[in-house]
Parts: structure tokens; sequence; C-alpha cells
């Protein structure tokens, strides 16, 4: 429990941890007990959701109001996210009660040891209210591995520099855009059944020449078989891109992005809403790819996630 300064209520922050299972959904470790002596209803309750704090790890944090906070913001590692109603919460924002929740994310290239959370609540009469909360991301091993491609994904011809600068400016600019409301429908999913190599964060030597960091996850999907949307959303790239070949990013809102890259078939439309579960392409292997695969990633307010600790996430 920590005290919010002079205030006559108290806030209360508490970890929860998710379990790392072998099986996907949500599945979250009973929180740390409050402290003797502590009431959790005297205020509201601060509660974050992890897999871990390493690298590469996504956050979720969840304010259980007691009708005092109007609206509330939360910061991490430079990120800040402004809290909107919670999926379970029937009470719209700015009403005065009602439940709140947000995205953060450790970004996999993130520095190692103590950083700060803090939490602005904004109360009814204009009071503002700063809860900080000391945190400590922990070293992550990555794999490392050697991969053989044409040359001309490796050292591109000259003749293709314009067009791979303006694609990273589009995936920059579809990604950068914060819609502020969930579009989601319940707990992130996989896109398909198949097995993954597990290589998100994967340092990569190409053609003994390049190092790049994978920022996603390698599915085996065989070839031609359908992608399915992680979760709801709004499509926000349908493209044919140099790099990651035929590509669908969908926006599920609040600044959490999916993609599905390689893909030889496009099934959905810029602007088009996504249910979750909806074919959006079909599995291939164009672009820079050494044979049929998902290529899979998130960000979370531009930091690069991992897929798998996303569906362990409690929506």
């Amino acid at each position: 429990m920590i005290r919010a300064g002079k205030a006559a209520v108290r806030t209360a922050v508490v970890l929860a941890a998710l379990a790392a299972l072998a099986t996907p959904g949500p599945a979250v470790r009973q929180a740390e007990p409050a402290p003797a002596g502590a009431s959790a209803t005297t205020g509201p309750v601060i509660r974050l959701a992890y897999r871990s704090l390493q690298p590469g790890e996504p956050v979720l944090v969840f304010l259980d109001n007691d009708g005092t906070v109007r609206s509330a913001s939360v910061s991490l590692l430079g990120k800040t996210a402004e809290m909107r109603a919670a999926p379970s919460s029937p009470t719209p924002l700015g009403s005065g009660s009602g439940d709140l929740f947000a995205f953060l994310g450790i970004d996999v290239q993130a520095k190692t040891g103590p950083c700060v959370m803090t939490v602005k609540l904004r109360r009814a009469g204009g009071a503002v209210e700063n809860v900080r909360k000391d945190l400590v991301i922990i070293e992550r091993k990555f794999p490392s591995t050697k991969l053989q491609f044409k040359p001309e994904y490796v050292t591109p011809p000259a003749s293709l520099q314009a067009r791979i600068k303006r694609e990273s400016e589009l995936l920059a600019l579809a990604t950068s855009v914060v819609t502020p409301e969930w579009l989601g429908d319940g707990p992130f999913a996989l896109p398909h059944d198949a097995p993954s190599w597990s290589n998100f964060g994967q340092r990569r030597l190409n053609n003994n020449v390049l190092q790049s960091l994978h920022t996603g996850l390698d599915v085996r999907v065989p070839f031609g078989e359908p992608i399915r949307a992680s979760n709801a959303g709004r499509v926000v790239m349908a493209s044919d891109l140099y790099y990651g070949g035929k590509t669908v990013i969908v926006d599920h809102g609040l600044g959490v992005f999916s993609s599905y890259g390689h893909m030889s078939g496009l099934l959905v439309k810029r602007g088009e809403a996504v249910r979750k579960g909806q074919t959006v392409g079909l599995c291939g292997t164009t672009g820079r790819s050494t044979g049929p695969h998902l290529h899979w990633s998130f960000k979370v307010l531009e930091t690069r996630v991992d897929p798998e600790a996303m569906l362990r996430l409690p929506l």
C-alpha cells in the first residue's frame, strides 16, 4: 500500500506477475498481499499484470477506481499512455467512476536496471496526484543465428533505396497514431496453430555481412494456409513490402498493433474492420524470407514486444 501524499485516500499498487505457462491464455499469479493493517477499500488500486519485467515484455496497468478518479495516465521508460475504460467496466471514461486500463511495453532493446513507473491521477475538483512505483528490468538472454538470403535482400541495389526508405516511413506512420479506445475483443489469440521457432529477439548475421535484430516471432505455417487476426481491430496497412513481403498491420487501439508478414496473399484492405480470428491473408514466403512461414509481431506504443507474452495478458 502506498499513501498518496497528504490526500485522505490511499492508492494501492499491487504487482501481479503472469505465469509463464506452456499453453496460451491469461494466467495470473496471486497478487502480493497488502501490508498488515492496510485496507484495499480506502482508495483506488493500481494493478500491474505482466509475464516478466524484461526486455520485450508488455505490461498491463489497471486502475480499480473508487469513484474519485476522473482520468489517469501512466508513464514508463519515456512512454505515456492515457488510461481508458477497461473492457469489463460499463462506466464510460470521465464519469468519475469505472475502472481504467492501459498498455505499456518494455522494448526488446531496453536497458536493464532500475526504472520508475508513474501513474498520474486526476481527481474531481482538479486535484492531481502522482503515484510512483520503482521497478527493476532484469536481463534477458536472446538467441542468435546465421542466415543466408539472396544478396539483394542484404545489400539492396541503389535503385531500390527510395522504395525501402518510403516503406520504412509508411510503417512508422502506420503504428504511430494511437486510437484512443480499445478495439479488441477479449484476450489475444494465435494467428495459426502451427508451432513457432521461439525466435523473438534473435540476433542474426545475414550472409556473414549484416547484423540484424528479429523483433517478431516466426510461425511454421505451411504455404497457403489462412492467417487469422489475433484480435479485433482495424487494418492500417495491407501492402507488399520489400523486406516484409505481403504484410497486414492491425490496430487494436490504445497503441497496440499486430503485424503479419511474408504472406502469399492479402485478404483485407486498409481501413477495414476485422474480427478476432478473421482470415487476413495466406501464408507465403514473400519479401526477405528463407521459406514459407508467418512473421508475427507486435508494437505497444512503438515498443517491440514478444507475441507470446501478448497471449498471456488478462484481457
